[in-house]
């Protein structure tokens, strides 16, 4: 029996043109969206939506805004949300994966005002939490009562991934007990950050640190005021401007600064990693300067995380609608005399095109809620100050994960809303469909904290270090405690390995494709070892040969380890002996679709690395033919058990009750007059005779 709570929550669809589709689905979707979201989880995000849904605030705006206006408006909302105060701070970290669907359940609303809030007071929470120490909890204390805001400085004008090289520089003076922050040109200006422009009152601002004796310790974070809480003016010696209109979250305001002489306080060094004591000695509980920067670039992570999360959402939405929209539009038909048009989720390319992007959504919705937890847990050891080595063990592996797994989401997030929007063909291109806003929002998820082409080659570092252990017979085990590489201690065997599945249904089974995965990785690890030493040979050096290695290499590495990783993930979840066979079944058969349609990509190194007979491509292909066969009567109902609500969907075309061309129909009501109020402006009356 469901409890009365989940009733009023997972009630049933009203009679429509999608009751055919929910009618033929072997799970019973209720069930499903307990599994996969959870009870608290769906209970807060119907809280969320049902509470904006009622205030006038939240009402979705009919008009195009000015940059002006837009900022106003999320400025409104982003205060309003915070008094609503839906994720306590004590959930942050011991609830993660409440917080993660908070963020889903607002960015599926208007992802400006989540930003916005998000980067005010608990981004900004986070970064203290994770990179300072007990002297920081009074500024923790004022942002948790929203009595000051925040930005996070990190990108340059000039230099965004390649943080080794910013120029924004902290000196300590010894007799003011003061770091001294200085730009040195405006190529140097810390920029992009959001809230930067007109509403933080401080920041959290990445420079490198020198001692008095002129040595560079690196890059550390120190959080510092930035302008008058009650007036809102820049302090003296800070200048701060804005980065004005965007592709998209433009009620977002982003802006550039430049510090000159800045003075702070020596607490200011947020100091988890590193210190400077009074006498001007750098401190630090690492030892080794690489372990101290792997813990670093752990905490570093938090952007990324969140941002896998965001695309994932995004892609929610969108194969919401795009698979709605195709279980009601339909075109043409057998001939047959019956003049009967079938719904075009019916045609197999529209499958092929649509169903691997709902595999992708429930592959990525599992990994985002198991890695908020490892995050979050890494976390919590920073601060009860747990064992140096295995934290800079885990920092490392969470900084490779998400430098991989951040670039997939947001593509497979990006691609997926740019195929629905295709796949819905011209009513796809309105405004009213939804799908524009998700695209130009998701758009920057592909850019900031770290370009996903640049962020990828980190994740290969991290691998290639892995492999010289191996080749050394090295146990990687320690330095992959949250286990998404262990495999990797069995190369040898996984490389001397053949697949023997030559029929479809063989590669129904997920962990089939993740063995295949997994040679891929090893294949490309070996491979891309030998080309750098193959290119050093030649005597280039490092860099020269890693740059000439990248794009056939580096790339295809990192992007075929996170797939892998996406697969392990997913497995966790279906070898769980408490999931009901319904659900288990269909779930199977999601993830051998994502996982066979990304494994296509590979065909290349599995077949030179001689891991595929000759006809082993073959099954594959066919494979994913029968799973979108097999996964047409699920997909409606697998949409209905992850969207969101309507109001947050906010889709002419992806309304629940499948009413398309009524709700097309509303969305143009307000247009639909005899003529428009500028047509005797512009149209000259008839000629008559009389006039000649």
């Amino acid at each position: 029996m469901m409890e009365p709570e989940l009733k009023e929550i997972l009630k049933d669809f009203p009679h429509g043109p999608l009751c055919k589709y929910r009618s033929k689905a072997s799970f019973n979707w209720k069930e499903m969206c307990l599994l996969v979201q959870g009870k608290d989880a769906l209970i807060l995000k119907h809280k969320i939506w049902s509470t904006l849904q009622k205030d006038p605030l939240f009402a979705h705006s009919t008009s195009k805004l000015t940059l002006k206006e837009a900022r106003h408006l999320v400025f409104q909302r982003a205060r309003k949300l915070a008094e609503y105060d839906f994720m306590p701070t004590r959930h942050m970290v011991g609830r993660p994966e409440l917080f993660d669907n908070y963020v889903m359940a607002v960015g599926q609303y208007e992802w400006s005002v989540l930003v916005k809030l998000q980067l005010l007071y608990n981004f900004a929470m986070s970064a203290l939490y994770g990179m300072g120490s007990e002297r920081h909890f009074d500024d923790i204390q004022r942002l948790m009562n929203k009595e000051i805001g925040a930005c996070f400085c990190l990108t340059e004008i000039s230099h965004g991934t390649n943080t080794k090289a910013m120029r924004t520089k902290a000196t300590f003076d010894v007799k003011t007990q003061e770091f001294v922050l200085h730009t040195p040109d405006f190529q140097a200006a810390k920029c992009w950050a959001g809230n930067l422009g007109e509403t933080a009152t401080h920041a959290v601002v990445f420079a490198t640190l020198f001692t008095p004796d002129g040595e560079n310790h690196g890059l550390h974070a120190f959080f510092i005021q930035i302008r008058d809480t009650n007036t809102f003016e820049n302090l003296p010696g800070v200048t701060i401007g804005d980065m004005g209109e965007k592709l998209g979250l433009n009620g977002v305001d982003n802006g550039v600064m430049l510090l000159n002489q800045y003075r702070v306080p020596r607490v200011a060094l947020l100091n988890r990693t590193g210190d400077v004591n009074e006498s001007g000695t750098y401190i630090s509980p690492f030892k080794d300067k690489k372990k101290r920067l792997g813990a670093s670039l752990g905490t570093l992570s938090a952007g990324r995380v969140g941002i896998a999360s965001m695309a994932t959402a995004n892609l929610i939405k969108a194969i919401t609608i795009g698979i709605r929209y195709s279980a009601v539009r339909q075109q043409f038909g057998p001939e047959d005399g019956s003049n009967s048009e079938l719904p075009v989720i019916e045609y197999q390319l529209q499958q092929w095109r649509l169903f691997p992007y709902l595999g992708a959504a429930y592959v990525l919705l599992q990994f985002t809620r198991t890695f908020r937890k490892d995050f979050t847990d890494m976390q919590r050891a920073m601060m009860n100050k747990e064992n140096p080595d295995q934290l800079a063990a885990v920092g490392a592996e969470i900084h490779a994960i998400s430098s991989s797994s951040k670039p997939l989401s947001a593509w497979l997030a990006q691609n997926g809303v740019q195929e629905c929007r295709e796949a819905c063909g011209g009513h796809g291109y309105l405004a009213a469909s939804g799908l524009g806003n998700i695209r130009e929002d998701n758009d920057a998820n592909c850019t900031y904290e770290g370009d996903n082409n640049v962020l990828l080659q980190q994740t290969a570092n991290w691998l290639l270090n892995l492999w010289s252990l191996v080749q050394r017979r090295q146990s990687i085990a320690p330095y992959t405690p949250l286990g998404s590489a262990t495999y990797l201690d069995s190369a040898e065997s996984i490389l001397k390995s053949k697949c023997n599945l030559n029929t479809p249904h063989q590669w129904f089974e997920p962990q089939a494709l993740l063995d295949a995965y997994q040679f891929v990785v090893c294949h490309l690890l070996r491979s891309t070892a030998a080309r750098i030493q193959q290119l050093m040979g030649q005597k280039l050096d490092a860099f020269t040969a890693k740059n000439q290695a990248q794009a056939y290499y580096y790339r295809p590495l990192s992007i075929a380890y996170c797939e892998a990783l996406f697969l392990i993930r997913m497995l966790r979840l279906l070898n769980d002996p408490n999931i009901p066979e319904p659900l288990r079944a269909v779930l199977k058969l999601l993830t051998a679709l994502f996982g066979a349609t990304n494994l296509m990509k590979n065909i290349s190194a599995l077949t030179q690395g001689g891991y595929f007979q000759p006809n082993t491509s073959a099954a594959l292909e066919a494979a994913i033919e029968q799973l979108c066969e097999r996964l047409k009567p699920e997909a409606v109902a697998l949409v209905d058990a992850i969207a969101p609500s309507d109001f947050a969907l906010n889709s002419a075309l992806g309304h629940s009750d499948g009413q398309v061309y009524r709700h097309l129909e509303e969305s143009m009501a307000s247009s639909m007059k005899a003529r428009p109020d500028w047509w005797q402006l512009v149209v000259t009356p008839p000629m008559k005779a009389s006039h000649l």
